[in-house]
């Protein structure tokens, strides 16, 4: 085998860092071509270089000839080994792809670059192996991947492995109970300080409604879909103008710590472009108050007060929900703008230079990729609100003070427990998923990192071995550590789909339902990467007795206002070990892992080794995909009602009620249209409701005996095409472009992609 590939392309542009927008998003259905396994025995072929021809979308490869993969989608090749061929390809979508060839552990034995030209065409040649597993897209690796059969035999894994562990061991078995039904996709839940016995639901369609014993009323408490983006209906450069797909809408919730006496309601939704929104930019996310009327029955829509403007260069990465703290202060979690990345427009340069792009780790210029935290009960200058005094940057010449904590890609889920835990799920990218406690000026990675492992933005399916464990020691940032989560979970395992985009939760306090007390309930929008299928999954992460606070290393107590941003790391144990999981293991959304690296001080970087074997999956010989002792142990609910334990819904939220009760919110379509949006109590088993998947549902992938969906057909561009997967923009204070402050704007577009 040659060392370099013989690659030859037509009309392909140079790879960028920045990848234009997806002109389309179709996908394909399989034809039954012959089981989707092709080879040249037989064939009849003379040549001594033999051929095969596929189409290259983010869904996935889509077989063209021979004429047994002909519409199969990642169809199997057989090779035959020292025999020489040619998979020639095109770019359907013009979406950024390559094709690789990995073996068994995941490592590319052959790569092309990437391109990003709709129509263009890329040929890869090469000398079959024994050692070769895999094709796939280093930018799409969960969508656009199959499996290569040495000498008609079983030289892959791409398809999952026979009788392997899952990721998730299967943990308590639960109901789930209606109590609420016939929105179209309920985004939040949120319960009132008050003396009624209510609960109000938030529809993306812009609706919050109210949930009494006797189920859904009629009447809306508010309706802000005429101030609202139209669902579905896309501005600026990124999205797919005929795409259904949309993470806009009324997205958040939450009632003033006083209601009852103020009556002040807080919500996030997004709306379309203003005067302030730079060219080619998609809408802008809001955050306003509004005031009920006297009787608490209902909201005044006229009495809206805009608290928070953030400019949206991208449809997606939108945030969610937001929370009232224990201290009264309201903490805003918002997305890194968008796209891909975090290098698109809009995305301004950071300190990480091997790595484009960084509003999630920048917190001089926006407010973008960082939890917010203000205080609604004062104003500050030009700004609506006030700038709690012990906000990590409020004395920081160099940064913003709204910024509470940094370094989040999309933080979707947000929620205190009774102890002030602040949880935050922050929904990954290519190859991971991630939870985290989040404490005063901590910075939590992206784009550095993407949960514990390394990111790149040039090759995001293949990230490198090193990346730095600290920001730069200067300010705003003085050194501080990237704090890794309490809960990763990698979208592959052993070749099945474990997820695509987490949905953060809140910690079971109630005690109706055994085996979940003191558990952090969370779960995954859906195990279909094509984002067709509802096959939602919901998860639980038990703190490891003892305590680990954030990971057992790389707690944040805190940032001193005269360290303008750098966390005070003198913690018990910043040893940070990293037990091999700082890397992923090319192209199987593996970490090599397993030899328990340390990494001592402030200045060391994230390392990985060859794997061990280390029970990744909680058993024997299982790989270690993720540092599962930094952990906090997690399993998967079962629920009851299902033949098999799973969920047949799409995850997109969860809720709580003043008992410490634990709500699913959830429905049965991938796009915000319909009426199938449930909110489900979590439940003992013997009080669950019966389910069982929608009529005409796709079917997507098969499922083993622990949950995990088949590999192969899935994937959206750039990773999870789901809540949250990039979007860019500045914000705050009714503002644009730059340095959130109050009602005003500099009207400059900030174009560093």
């Amino acid at each position: 085998m040659s060392e370099q590939p013989d690659e030859r392309s037509n009309s392909v542009p140079e790879a960028t860092d920045s990848y234009p927008s997806t002109s389309r998003r179709r996908v394909l259905q399989a034809a039954a071509a012959a089981g989707g396994v092709a080879g040249f025995s037989g064939l009849g072929l003379a040549q001594d270089t033999q051929s095969f021809e596929l189409g290259g979308e983010s869904s996935g490869w889509v077989g063209r000839s021979p004429s047994a993969i002909e519409g199969e989608t990642n169809p199997t090749l057989q090779l035959q080994e020292g025999t020489t061929y040619e998979i020639t390809w095109e770019n359907v979508d013009g979406a950024p792809h390559n094709i690789a060839i990995l073996d068994s552990e995941g490592t590319e034995l052959e790569a092309t670059e990437i391109i990003t030209e709709e129509g263009a065409t890329q040929t890869l040649e090469f000398e079959a192996t024994s050692e070769m597993a895999e094709y796939y897209c280093a930018v799409h690796p969960a969508s656009m991947r199959g499996t290569l059969e040495i000498g008609g035999g079983g030289g892959a894994n791409g398809g999952g492995t026979e009788g392997a562990q899952p990721f998730f061991q299967p943990g308590t078995e639960v109901g789930v109970q209606t109590i609420a039904e016939g929105m179209t996709a309920p985004t939040d839940f949120a319960v009132a300080d008050e003396d009624q016995s209510r609960y109000f639901v938030t529809d993306q369609t812009g609706q919050v409604r109210v949930v009494t014993d006797d189920g859904l009323r009629e009447e809306p408490f508010l309706d802000v879909s005429d101030r609202m983006v139209e669902l579905g209906t896309f501005q600026g450069d990124y999205a797919d103008p005929n795409q259904g797909y949309d993470e806009r809408g009324l997205l958040g919730l939450d009632f003033h710590p006083e209601f009852a006496d103020n009556g002040r309601v807080f919500v996030h939704y997004s709306a379309p472009p203003n005067d302030e929104t730079p060219q080619g930019w998609s809408h802008v996310e809001v955050v306003s108050e509004f005031q009920a009327t006297d009787d608490l029955s209902q909201v005044d829509p006229e009495s809206e007060q805009v608290l928070m403007e953030f400019q949206k260069p991208q449809y997606n990465h939108d945030g969610g929900p937001m929370a009232f703290g224990p201290d009264g202060y309201l903490y805003v979690p918002m997305g890194d703008g968008g796209g891909a990345n975090d290098n698109m427009e809009g995305h301004v340069d950071d300190w990480y230079d091997q790595n484009g792009g960084g509003n999630g780790q920048d917190v001089s210029e926006n407010l973008l990729g960082s939890v917010l935290r203000i205080d609604v009960d004062a104003e500050g200058g030009d700004r609506p609100y006030g700038i709690p005094d012990d906000n990590p940057l409020a004395d920081s010449e160099n940064a913003l003070p709204e910024h509470y904590a940094w370094g989040f890609r999309n933080p979707f889920g947000i929620s205190f427990d009774s102890d002030g835990r602040l949880f935050v799920a922050d929904a990954g990218q290519n190859l991971f998923e991630e939870a985290n406690i989040v404490e005063s000026g901590g910075n939590y990675g992206w784009n550095v990192k993407e949960g514990t492992h390394c990111f790149s933005t040039e090759n995001p399916g293949d990230p490198p071995e090193d990346c730095p464990d600290t920001a730069p020691n200067e300010p705003p940032y003085d050194g501080q550590e990237l704090q890794d989560p309490i809960v990763e979970y990698p979208h592959i395992y052993q070749g099945e789909v474990v997820g695509i985009v987490i949905v953060g939760g809140h910690v079971y306090e109630a005690d109706q339902v055994e085996g979940l007390q003191g558990k952090y309930i969370f779960g995954d929008w859906t195990a279909d990467p094509k984002r067709q299928s509802p096959q939602g999954r919901i998860f639980a992460a038990a703190e490891p007795s003892g305590g680990m606070g954030q990971t057992g290393g790389n707690q944040t107590e805190g940032v001193s206002p005269d360290a303008a941003g750098a966390p005070e790391n003198a913690t018990e144990d910043t040893q940070n070990e990293s037990i091999g999981g700082n890397e992923t293991g090319g192209g199987t959304n593996e970490t090599a892992g397993g030899n328990g690296i340390e990494d001592e001080g402030f200045d060391n970087e994230t390392n990985a080794t060859a794997g061990d074997g280390a029970a990744g999956a909680g058993g024997d010989g299982q790989e270690q995909v993720v540092p599962r002792d930094e952990l906090w142990e997690m399993e998967e609910l079962q629920i009851a009602g299902t033949e098999d334990g799973s969920f047949p819904y799409f995850v997109r939220m969860f809720g709580q009620d003043s008992d410490g009760n634990v709500y699913v919110l959830a429905n049965q379509r991938g796009v915000p249209e319909g009426d199938t949006g449930v909110v489900m109590q979590i439940v003992p088993p013997g009080e669950g409701d019966s389910l069982s998947m929608p009529d005409g549902a796709a079917g997507g992938n098969e499922t083993d005996a622990g949950g995990n969906q088949t590999a192969g057909m899935n994937e959206t561009d750039g990773g999870n095409a789901t809540v949250g997967n990039e979007s860019d923009g500045n914000v705050t204070g009714n503002e644009t472009t730059g340095n959130a402050t109050g009602n005003e704007s500099d009207g400059n577009a900030t174009d560093d992609a």
